[in-house]
């Protein structure tokens, strides 16, 4: 099972102003912010994702 989420099904809440794990066109991986931008509204800081999925939480020790 994929863990990778379609940007045309759905995309991060708004308001969940963190990073994502990004996939885009030929293959490329990105780490990207999902932020609130004044002209665009919520949006990936780098480009326009075809997928997309929650990194995992920080190590605790």
């Amino acid at each position: 099972m994929s863990d990778w989420i379609k940007c045309s099904d759905r995309l991060p809440p708004e308001g969940d102003k963190r990073d994502y794990l990004c996939l885009f066109e030929y293959g490329e991986m990105q780490v990207t912010e999902w932020l609130y931008d004044k002209t665009l509204g919520w949006c990936f800081w780098y480009g326009d994702p075809s997928h997309w999925m929650p990194l995992p939480p920080l190590p605790t020790e």
